[in-house]
């Protein structure tokens, strides 16, 4: 019996969940950022701004998705350590009800610097709504989670952002609790700060027996044209499979990591039956297996040639959990989330 590891059913739509606009530290305004992305294939956006929760929901169309969140920075500014060794924790929380605005993690220091730059007023920040008191303005794990347990409870889902940029450590993102995802890939890191992927902290999370996806996104601020070697825009996205281009669909299918991460490679078809795992692709050099221990497979093409698919034989002894991540000839990646063996022979009906 066949068990698809991404939907059968549904269709892919190209999302960015992590941008900023003119509202906080981007050079665009939202509507200018659906356009661009609009035009490049995306079909979702997640508005991220700085610690203010603004509602662009009014900007979505038949064809295209504003999902309203924001990203809150967690750290200790009185910590006397020079900011570029300091741990900055960043969050990005993406409401479930797109007219959700009640914000949590709130503190009025938190958004002093959006009125010394004239992006809100006194007044706009008087008129914030928020739950969960008010934050603590300091970095520890404990703090972390509160601000994540609150933003569950008020509707939300917290993804963790650029964990090669926080400086944050094992130690930290082990303790970590209640995040449905981390940022496998940021591309605004990598353009501008030369940070690569964090593959190795998704599996050591996985391997700590935390069951959290991942997700590529652009980070974008548009400091830089969009023609630049170096700009932040359209270099990580993540495809989520839907059944429809609505708001509680998307988000359902967050919540349900029915979608993949890349910087370029587009998966297809990704199942299993009969005791192998098979992937479909768009042509890549190499399709790498990772496991919860050291074994794993990879299927490389030779030469100058590429592939387009891979059967993997899936050890239940062995195994635990499988992804896989696929490279093209760019060098550009794409990631899956964690398949758990026993959840899908089960459902195969192969236990």
């Amino acid at each position: 019996m066949r068990k698809y590891l991404l939907p059968e059913e549904g269709t892919f739509y190209k999302a960015n969940l992590h941008s900023h606009s003119c509202l906080s530290d981007g050079k665009f305004t939202p509507e200018q950022m659906k356009e661009e992305y609009k035009k490049r294939g995306y079909s979702v956006l997640a508005t991220t701004d700085h610690d203010a929760l603004h509602c662009n929901y009014h900007l979505t169309e038949d064809n295209f998705l504003i999902i309203t969140g924001y990203e809150i920075s967690i750290r200790s500014d009185d910590d006397p350590t020079p900011h570029a060794y300091r741990k900055v924790v960043d969050l990005n929380l993406f409401a479930k009800d797109p007219y959700n605005v009640t914000q949590v993690g709130y503190n009025p220091d938190s958004v002093k610097w959006l009125i010394d730059r004239g992006k809100m007023t006194q007044e706009e920040v008087d008129a914030i709504k928020y739950a969960g008191g008010l934050r603590d303005m300091h970095y520890y794990v404990e703090n972390v989670n509160k601000i994540i347990k609150c933003a569950n409870e008020n509707g939300f889902l917290a993804c963790i952002n650029h964990p090669m940029w926080s400086l944050a450590n094992y130690n930290d993102f082990v303790n970590y609790e209640g995040a449905f995802a981390m940022e496998i890939y940021n591309h605004g890191c990598y353009a501008l700060s030369g940070l690569t992927d964090s593959s190795v902290v998704f599996d050591d999370l996985l391997r700590a027996g935390k069951k959290i996806y991942c997700l590529a996104t652009d980070d974008n601020h548009n400091g830089l044209p969009l023609n630049h070697v170096n700009s932040d825009s359209f270099g990580g996205f993540t495809m989520i499979k839907a059944k429809e281009l609505s708001y509680p669909e998307v988000i359902r299918a967050l919540e349900s990591g029915e979608f993949y991460a890349s910087t370029g490679p587009l998966i297809y078809d990704l199942y299993y039956e009969n005791g192998y795992a098979y992937i479909k692709c768009s042509p890549v050099k190499d399709i790498c297996l990772t496991t919860r221990g050291r074994r794993g497979e990879r299927r490389a093409a030779y030469g100058n040639e590429l592939i387009t698919e891979a059967a993997f034989k899936i050890d239940p002894e062995l195994y635990g959990y499988i992804r896989f991540t696929l490279m093209d000839h760019e060098g550009k990646r794409a990631y899956t989330n964690a398949y758990y063996v026993d959840d899908f022979l089960e459902k195969s009906g192969n236990l």
